[in-house]
């Protein structure tokens, strides 16, 4: 499967092109002026701003899913998710592809979501310290939710620099409360060769056992 990688030189890219390529996917990867991904023969690396249409139109042209692993990070603007969503959409509509990919935190809530008391609490602090980065998020899901692909919208608490471990996709969580990068590119990797939560925002969980241990 051909795979175009939004911001694929992050940390979260980083490991979700590794995963991909192991797997033995073909990668558009594209990424801005630090690039950290090592050479690989199923790899092609193009310049890309997320918020530019003629970049981000080079860079998905060809392929088949696209999966954008944008975040916010030190000096990013506070509606990156928002606005580089829109630009995808356009330019997907454009190149009729349908299937992307994308992350976002547990603060973008959805009817039925089951709330732990420790979810409750961490995103409460978020709003407080940063409540544009939950606004953006929702935003973007709304923008999702009003386009014509077919997305799916992967959610978690709070991403770590931590071992992977076990973990299911739950469409209404609980979430688990640490979640390390490896296994949300494991996670985002699941549902495009199941095709799997499309229109869907699915909750990293603990695999049911370990929730009932």
């Amino acid at each position: 499967m051909h795979i175009a990688v939004i911001a694929a030189s992050g940390r979260l890219g980083k490991s979700f092109v590794e995963q991909a390529l192991a797997a033995g996917h073909t990668v558009r990867a594209g990424v801005r002026a630090r690039n950290n991904l090592t050479t690989h023969p199923n790899l092609v690396m193009v310049p890309c701003d997320a918020t530019n249409p003629t970049d981000i139109k080079n860079l998905l042209r060809g392929q088949d899913v696209v999966v954008s692993c944008i975040g916010h990070v030190r000096g990013s603007a506070s509606d990156v998710q928002t606005v580089a969503t829109k630009v995808l959409v356009q330019a997907m509509d454009e190149l009729k592809l349908k299937r992307f990919v994308t992350v976002t935190g547990t603060g973008v809530r959805f009817p039925g979501d089951k709330i732990g008391l420790v979810d409750r609490v961490l995103n409460l602090a978020i709003s407080i310290i940063d409540p544009d980065r939950i606004s953006d998020g929702r935003q973007h899901a709304v923008v999702l939710q009003q386009s014509n692909l077919d997305w799916t919208l992967i959610r978690l608490l709070k991403l770590q620099n931590i071992a992977a471990h076990d973990f299911e996709l739950l469409s209404s969580g609980p979430t688990k409360w640490y979640v390390g990068r490896d296994e949300v590119a494991q996670a985002m990797l699941q549902v495009i060769d199941q095709n799997s939560f499309v229109k869907q925002s699915p909750i990293i969980s603990k695999k049911r056992k370990e929730r009932n241990e």
